[in-house]
């Protein structure tokens, strides 16, 4: 079905890992994001240790090779894998109109339609500190900001923020800092 320039190694360094239920939770400390694997994703990516080619990793997973050579694919687009096989079409005959069908009804109609891997970018300090706010890393002693009259007032756990931010953006500066949200108070207009 398809033809591969080298074997699929899985991308190690940098990463966290855990599982949730049949899905694995990839965390890429490098750029600070999550990727929610989907089972057959999840199987493939385990079983890609550059030593398997396709139909073997196809057979581990319980999946069509063509379904592998997408998971494969988007392992790749999302920087999952360190030896990177090459998917060219081959000469081989495609998935069948039966081998969808069951593939559908295993894995269910997202899986068959959609992404097999759902990421998200976390944000960090430095994106938090935008020029909407302006934080202080500091011990909190009293719900207190230094220049409320002038502007909008973000206390977190582990600091304050002043700013033009509303709330909503001072909620995630704290969730984004590591600190929970403590208090938001609006400029005072003197």
């Amino acid at each position: 079905m398809y033809e591969y320039g080298s074997l699929p190694r899985a991308r190690q360094d940098g990463l966290l890992e855990e599982t949730v239920g049949e899905e694995l939770l990839v965390y890429d400390q490098n750029s600070h994001t999550a990727h929610c694997l989907s089972p057959i994703a999840a199987s493939v990516w385990r079983h890609c240790d550059g030593e398997r080619d396709v139909s073997e990793l196809a057979v581990l997973a319980g999946a069509s090779e063509s379904l592998v050579a997408d998971a494969l694919y988007e392992l790749r687009e999302k920087n999952l894998l360190d030896a990177e096989p090459e998917l060219t079409p081959g000469t081989g005959a495609s998935e069948t109109r039966r081998e969808a069908i069951v593939r559908v009804m295993r894995y269910g109609a997202a899986a068959a339609a959609g992404s097999m891997i759902v990421s998200a970018t976390a944000a960090t300090p430095a994106m938090a500190s935008s020029s909407e706010w302006e934080f202080h890393k500091e011990e909190i002693t009293g719900l207190k900001c230094n220049g409320t009259s002038t502007s909008n007032c973000c206390i977190c756990a582990g600091g304050s923020a002043t700013g033009s931010g509303d709330q909503k953006s001072c909620e995630e500066l704290c969730k984004a800092v590591d600190g929970a949200f403590v208090e938001w108070k609006e400029k005072m207009n003197t």
